[in-house]
């Protein structure tokens, strides 16, 4: 099978967990002995190819024409961002350049891992040649401009008149296209676009994202008498940091444990100001996926304090896959893998007290640890990489073997199945 991936973040070029998922999926294909292309974008037209050989793969890395690149999102001006997204929802030239893309490719079938900044209205080149499509849902990009309905620290509850408008065109776009489907990684967050979205109109399944990761290279070693806590991720606010350090700071100077934060982002500067002296904590900044590994080997448990509608955090499967118990808040797709007093334990979403007495339970009976390591082990085969990659390929063969009108009127796959 011939198959275009549109990632618009692609390696080398990585900001997030969609473009390593995007790779994982576009290498193991080729692999399996499918012809993949790969359209994504570059920061610098320097670099611009049209149709190389990268990893198995043919890659045509483009840089459209925009306000800013997808690369300088985070530092753009505002007054930048609404012609951006207009360029993004209504530039011809997407258009144009996704018909000169598919004329060179001419696939079989199409997989939109992520297409903003490549342009959402290319997508109607896809559907004037009635090319069987996938999209995969990484965020809520189909709702809101901003990927995630969340503002000003916390959920949106509704649209707001921008996200609402941006939305209508974007479902005209998808509707273009009458063979389509969606894979998500959760059933929290296909729901929770399906509550602003008709994408229920369509096929829609979950399927967990087909990654892998780098095992450690280091031995694990027992602790003794401290419970040692890791954090991995994006230093912002909906990843609910600043209730773990408020949470964690109450319980003393010498409260028992140690915590690891491995991650940069906006509010580093801040949390390192107010809590950077505290003799339980170290911040180690941005690190490498190998040295995340490795310090999960010499962890107890990894905390995932997220307030916001997380889909499925690729660090709790790499916590699992090694395992790592996991402490998650009960909110999103982190119930989804994590199983309270199984392969770890979920605590109320944005609950300083919540948080601090989990922790300190945890703390005075660390015996409880021991069990949750080896259920999370013995269970870690679900997230197995060749597994998740057959079932992602037999979506795309049961939409590409689909009529139009076979798939307008199927019997849906229920929210929450997998293919």
């Amino acid at each position: 099978m011939r198959i275009l991936m549109i990632s618009s973040l692609y390696p080398p070029f990585v900001r997030g967990g969609a473009e390593i998922c995007a790779h994982n999926l576009a290498t193991w294909l080729a692999g399996e002995g499918h012809e993949v292309s790969v359209l994504t974008t570059t920061p610098d037209p320097a670099q611009e190819t049209w149709g190389e050989i990268e990893d198995g793969c043919r890659i045509y890395r483009v840089s459209p024409p925009r306000a800013y690149s997808p690369f300088d999102a985070g530092d753009a001006p505002g007054w930048k961002k609404p012609l951006w997204h207009l360029q993004d929802l209504f530039d011809p030239r997407n258009v144009a350049l996704m018909d000169r893309v598919l004329d060179d490719v001419r696939p079989d079938f199409v997989n939109i891992q992520y297409i903003q900044g490549l342009g959402y209205n290319a997508m109607t080149a896809i559907g004037r040649r009635d090319i069987p499509a996938v999209f995969t849902l990484h965020d809520l990009g189909l709702t809101c401009v901003r990927m995630s309905m969340f503002v000003d620290g916390k959920e949106c509850n509704g649209l707001c008149t921008p996200c609402r408008a941006s939305a209508g065109v974007k479902m005209r776009y998808l509707r273009s296209m009458d063979r389509l489907g969606f894979i998500s990684p959760s059933t929290a967050n296909l729901q929770k676009l399906q509550s602003f979205q008709p994408v229920g109109d369509y096929p829609c399944h979950r399927v967990l994202n087909p990654n892998e990761y780098p095992r450690p290279t280091v031995t694990r070693e027992e602790a003794g008498d401290r419970v040692r806590l890791l954090y991995v991720g994006r230093l912002h606010t909906s990843k609910g940091v600043q209730v773990l350090l408020e949470a964690l700071d109450g319980l003393g100077p010498q409260p028992g444990f140690t915590l690891d934060v491995l991650g940069s982002g906006p509010d580093e500067a801040e949390w390192r100001a107010q809590y950077g002296d505290r003799p339980w904590l170290r911040f180690a900044g941005h690190v490498s996926l190998q040295a995340v590994a490795d310090q999960m080997e010499n962890s107890d448990i990894l905390l995932v304090p997220s307030i916001w509608n997380e889909n499925s955090p690729g660090v709790i499967i790499q916590a699992l896959l090694q395992g790592l118990p996991v402490m998650g808040s009960d909110k999103g797709g982190i119930p989804e893998l994590v199983q309270h007093g199984e392969n770890g334990l979920l605590v109320e979403a944005g609950s300083v007290t919540a948080w601090r007495t989990a922790v300190a339970e945890l703390v005075a009976n660390p015996a409880q640890l021991a069990p949750l390591r080896t259920n999370a082990l013995a269970a870690s085969g679900r997230f197995a990489k060749t597994a998740l990659s057959h079932e992602a390929l037999a979506v795309f063969e049961q939409i590409l073997a689909s009529a139009p009108e076979a798939i307008r009127t199927q019997t849906r796959v229920p929210v929450g199945a997998h293919a």
